[in-house]
């Protein structure tokens, strides 16, 4: 699952369509040059086609900002005019000149690319996006609810078969696009290139979508009664998939009908799952007891297999059952949700909402509650959240939750693995899945952590990473440490944040991975710290240790080599507590 913060949704839109026009304009220049003869006529049908487009760019920025769930909520009052304007630009680029056009020597490809291009935007607008209205009419128009608590789920059956279909549809014209052949001139080359990858973005929101939508019967229980275990991660003492593992509860799911039950903290289990290991993990994760206490189950960046290892544990307790899967989320992940829903109430009285129950939850608690008393209020959060998210069900709230899900999903702050196998592929196109890629043709570079320390510094460490295109298929990653902890307030921080790191230092382990199909090297630190290569998951892992005391900076930072003709390298990491501050400079 990769991690940078996803664009919105009609910048997206946008971006494709204005690189068609400059496609368009720089085009002319060229045919003007080769093709005086007919140049003329071919600059007025440009600039018409030009005039066109913009009028659908126009439309699409009326589109509320967000993910493919906001599409849905907001396609009825622009489709209409988007459809009109792409099939008049259509018409322009189909006149014989155009056709003649592409027959030309050397540019005549470039512009046989810039007629597909605008074909496929027609495509999109005329075909693509009525599909998506009937499958936001499906839901909308539905009642969700079958008056009883539970969960009316044909709607959604049905609206994930239309969705299916747009992004099967989404899928072919993506391809059309990533088969085009690189243009002559560098220009529109560049132009053409930016509009597949937006285009591509798009077209993974409305798989993302689809996946949460195909996934949410058999979630809930739609098929028979689903058992789940609930992690609770607590990201100020961090490990590589979140944090160390507080707590676990459960929860059931029948016919749509909730019902969470009782959070025990990790103290109370006992047992091993050690079998779950592989590879390399009892050196690269040495010192952390992988496999053998339910707290560090997360220390590895692969989620299935904390979920192996949460499930085995969980029934080897006198209050353990089988799973059908496991589920984890994280303060960040319950503050999105409380967000969503309504604000929660704490045993104290306390009342936490969409703005003050991360901070709570990874600081605050440990400065204003007892330490026995703490696994209490993430539980208490955690029950009050499952149960609003998913009673008295309706389209609407169904949106907001896909689209909260699909953004907690791509930055690491849920996970879902079901042992089911037929759930699988809704989950990872739904992107919470946590898997580590072995997509060589979409290559991504991890960076994962583990507190070394025992103490809940971590909530103090802000992260920066930049990604650049070094060269084709080459790539430079930096990403730099900060601890926001100033040393004057060290001395003031309760015991229990401090711990083992009296001086306000993470410590933390670091893996960097290299990308299916591809390798990493060149890799430092600004600490002058070594590294050791492991193989885990079938992947090249590097990994060190860094120290990041108050006040002060690390940098790390590292080559990557991807496969041949892949897809632009995404970086991967543990999660941020704040904004993920992901920057790609291609």
């Amino acid at each position: 699952m990769g991690q940078h913060m996803a664009r919105p949704v009609e910048a997206k839109k946008s971006h494709v369509v204005r690189n068609v026009v400059i496609a368009i304009l720089l085009l002319l220049v060229a045919c003007a040059a080769v093709a005086g003869v007919f140049g003329y006529q071919l600059y007025k049908s440009a600039m018409a086609a030009k005039t066109h487009v913009y009028a659908v760019v126009d439309e699409a920025a009326k589109l509320k900002s967000g993910s493919a769930a906001d599409i849905l909520a907001n396609l009825d009052g622009s489709i209409a005019k988007m459809q009109k304007e792409a099939k008049s630009a259509q018409q322009e680029v189909d006149k014989p000149i155009w056709n003649m056009a592409s027959k030309l020597p050397i540019y005549g490809s470039d512009i046989a690319s810039v007629r597909t291009t605008v074909g496929v935007l027609n495509d999109f607008a005329n075909g693509t996006l009525p599909q998506l209205q009937r499958s936001a009419d499906q839901l909308f128009n539905s009642n969700l609810s079958d008056g009883n608590g539970g969960l009316n789920v044909e709607p959604m059956i049905t609206a994930a078969e239309g969705l299916n279909t747009t992004t099967k549809t989404m899928r072919a014209q993506s391809d059309t696009l990533n088969k085009l052949p690189e243009a002559h001139l560098g220009v529109i080359n560049k132009a053409l290139t930016e509009g597949k990858t937006q285009f591509n973005t798009l077209a993974d929101k409305v798989d993302e979508l689809t996946g949460i939508i195909n996934m949410m019967p058999s979630f809930l229980g739609a098929n028979g009664t689903r058992n789940y275990v609930l992690l609770a991660q607590t990201n100020s003492e961090i490990r590589s998939s979140g944090g160390l593992c507080g707590s676990a509860g459960s929860f059931t799911a029948d016919h749509g009908k909730i019902t969470v039950g009782e959070f025990h903290p990790d103290a109370e289990f006992h047992g091993s799952a050690v079998d779950q290991l592989h590879d390399d993990d009892a050196y690269v994760f040495s010192d952390l007891w992988f496999g053998q206490v339910i707290h560090n189950i997360t220390s590895t960046p692969n989620f299935p297999q904390s979920a192996r290892m949460a499930s085995e544990l969980w029934q080897q307790q006198s209050f353990g059952f089988q799973t059908d899967g496991v589920m984890s989320l994280d303060p960040v992940a319950l503050q999105s949700m409380v967000a969503d829903t309504q604000p929660v109430t704490m045993p104290d009285g306390r009342v936490l909402d969409g703005s003050n129950t991360a901070s709570f939850l990874l600081n605050g608690v440990y400065k204003e509650v007892a330490v026995a008393d703490q696994d209490k209020y993430f539980s208490s959060v955690a029950e009050q959240v499952v149960s609003n998210l998913f009673s008295d069900m309706n389209s609407q709230k169904l949106m907001k939750l896909a689209s909260t899900l699909m953004k907690m999903g791509e930055q690491r702050h849920v996970y879902f693995w079901s042992f089911h196998d037929e759930d699988l592929a809704a989950l990872r196109s739904a992107g919470v899945t946590g898997e580590i890629s072995s997509d060589k043709t979409n290559p991504v570079t991890g960076l994962y952590l583990n507190e070394m320390a025992a103490s809940k510094i971590d909530y103090y460490i802000d992260r920066k990473t930049v990604v650049t295109r070094t060269n084709g298929n080459t790539y430079h990653v930096t990403t730099t440490f900060t601890n926001r902890l100033q040393p004057g307030e060290v001395a003031a921080l309760p015991e229990y944040i401090k711990a083992n790191g009296k001086t306000g230092i993470a410590s933390n382990d670091l893996m960097i991975y290299a990308p299916a199909g591809g390798s990493v090297a060149n890799v430092e630190t600004s600490a002058g710290t070594s590294f050791r290569r492991y193989s885990v998951d079938d992947h090249d892992v590097y990994k060190t240790s860094i120290s990041i005391a108050p006040a002060s900076t690390v940098t790390v930072t590292w080559d990557v080599t991807v496969a041949d003709g892949a897809q632009p390298l995404k970086f991967d990491q543990t999660p941020t507590i704040t904004d993920p501050n992901v920057t790609y400079q291609y």
